[in-house]
């Protein structure tokens, strides 16, 4: 098994004992444990028996899989003193940051969008580029930034600044589309970091390693999604910048490994 394929193992593993741990009522504790056990299968089982295209494809799913199991083992989906710290914190960022200007509100907001093609767009370009080396370390650093962001979502509880009353109201059309798939593809809770933003730099850097202007060209798109992230209310601006910083350090782990 690759390096990867083991962090997947040990992520589900973790949280399928704490499904079972945490004060959760019964049906989102035997949600959360099949989830667990269906990627655990997955992954033992694509190890052994699937095609080497299929087993450099399929962690789509496993980072997908990892987005949406925490949200499983989360009690109350209501803010507390951390999301109040978020508010404060937030607060003070943007009275020191410039605001983005109406007009340009729309090529944020559409960057933002860009988040979700950005992973399978940026593994075709290190699969049609790269070695079987490239392909593992950019899988490490994608998942490891990713659950990284994921993983304290039972403990560190708050909802996005657009939800609170009073944040961004969402009037543009590239708004309402954000809001729209949001409601679709989203549990509507905050990762802290941001998601969104760390596996996205993780996903360009790894392009970087294989293409330098395919990797120029994503980083921009990342720098689109980040402003977005935060202009659009998606994320506090502290969600933003520590989202960047852990994927630097998880683009540098998987580079050591």
């Amino acid at each position: 098994m690759a390096v990867y394929e083991w962090l997947v193992a040990a992520y589900f593993t973790a949280l399928t004992v704490a499904a079972w741990l945490l004060p959760l009522r019964k049906r989102p504790r035997l949600r959360a444990s099949a989830l667990g056990a269906a990627v655990l299968v997955t992954v033992f089982g694509v190890t052994a028996f699937a095609p080497q295209m299929f087993r450099n494809w399929v962690p789509i799913a496993y980072l997908i899989a990892g987005y949406w199991m925490p949200a499983l083992l989360v009690a109350a989906a209501r803010g507390g003193r951390f999301e109040e710290w978020l508010l404060s914190s937030d607060a003070r960022f943007r009275r020191i940051l410039p605001a983005v200007p109406r007009m340009i509100r729309p090529v944020t907001e559409l960057g933002y969008l860009l988040c979700y093609p950005m992973v399978p767009l940026s593994f075709g370009i290190v699969w049609l580029n790269g070695s079987a080396a490239d392909v593992d370390r950019f899988w490490l650093a994608v998942l490891l930034a990713g659950y990284a962001c994921y993983v304290t979502l039972p403990w560190l509880v708050s909802r996005p600044p657009r939800l609170q009353a009073g944040q961004l109201a969402r009037q543009g059309l590239m708004e309402q589309i954000n809001a729209n798939v949001l409601g679709r593809v989203s549990h509507r809770l905050n990762t802290f970091p941001s998601g969104h933003v760390a596996v996205a730099a993780a996903a360009a850097a790894g392009v970087a390693a294989v293409s330098v202007p395919a990797g120029a060209a994503l980083a921009v798109i990342v720098a689109a999604i980040s402003v977005g992230a935060a202009a659009g209310g998606y994320h506090y601006v502290i969600d933003v910048v520590s989202g960047l910083a852990l994927a630097a350090v998880a683009v540098v782990v998987a580079g050591m490994l």
